[in-house]
This record gives C-alpha cells, sequence and structure tokens, in this order.
C-alpha cells in the first residue's frame, strides 16, 4: 500500500493539490486573458502585447504615410516634366515654323538672283 502512495505522490507536480494523472486540455475560453475579464488591472502580458500592437500599427501607418508622400513627390516630378515637355513643344514647333518662313524666304531670293533648281541645269561634257 505504501508503493501506490508513494507513486501518487511522484505523479504529482510539486504544489498542486489535483490528483495525478493525465493533464487536462486547456480550456477554449480562456485565450487571450489580460485582466480585463476579471475586472483586475492589465497583467504584464497584456501590458506587452498591446505595446506591441501599438508599435506595429505605428509602424505600418509611418510606412504607410512615407510611401503616400514618395508617391505624391514622384506625381509632382512627373507633373513637371509634362509641362516642361510641352513647353519644350511649344518651342519647337514654334522654331520649326521660323525656319520654314526663313526657307520659302531663302528660295525666293536664290530665284531672283538667277539660280534654278538642280533638275533644270543642264550640263555638258568634255
Amino acid at each position: 500500500m505504501m508503493e501506490t502512495h508513494q507513486k501518487r505522490v511522484d505523479a504529482q507536480s510539486p504544489g498542486s493539490d489535483r490528483p495525478a494523472g493525465p493533464p487536462r486540455p486547456r480550456r477554449r475560453g480562456k485565450g487571450w486573458d489580460f485582466g480585463f475579464r476579471k475586472g483586475g488591472d492589465l497583467n504584464h502580458q497584456g501590458a506587452l502585447f498591446l505595446f506591441g500592437l501599438l508599435m506595429l500599427s505605428g509602424l505600418l501607418a509611418s510606412l504607410y504615410l512615407g510611401l503616400v508622400s514618395y508617391t505624391n513627390l514622384k506625381a509632382r516630378h512627373v507633373q513637371n516634366l509634362r509641362e516642361t515637355l510641352l513647353q519644350i513643344q511649344a518651342v519647337n514647333a514654334a522654331l520649326e515654323r521660323q525656319i520654314g518662313e526663313k526657307q520659302q524666304n531663302l528660295f525666293r531670293q536664290a530665284i531672283q538672283m538667277g539660280f534654278v533648281p538642280a533638275s533644270q541645269v543642264e550640263t555638258v561634257g568634255p
């Protein structure tokens, strides 16, 4: 009889009052208990979890704001480049028009001086 009692004492964990046997499965209802269910203050684990959650949300918010500001800067840069392109195209069109006018004036002056197009020139061979 002593031997059975001895085995029971060895099977128990120190300081527990329950009888020896297979460990009970954890209840699902307990889950994330940070001390609020009992009406008490926030325990250490709950405070660390909430602090980590707050830091993670702050990090995500800062990353989001950084990405939005970077995208905004790049959009402004693209808009400035488009405006510059439009200005350059307008200047280019004005220059092409001036070149066309100068070319017409040059042809008129050449004809007035007696020059003719190369297709109308006859060449004499030796």
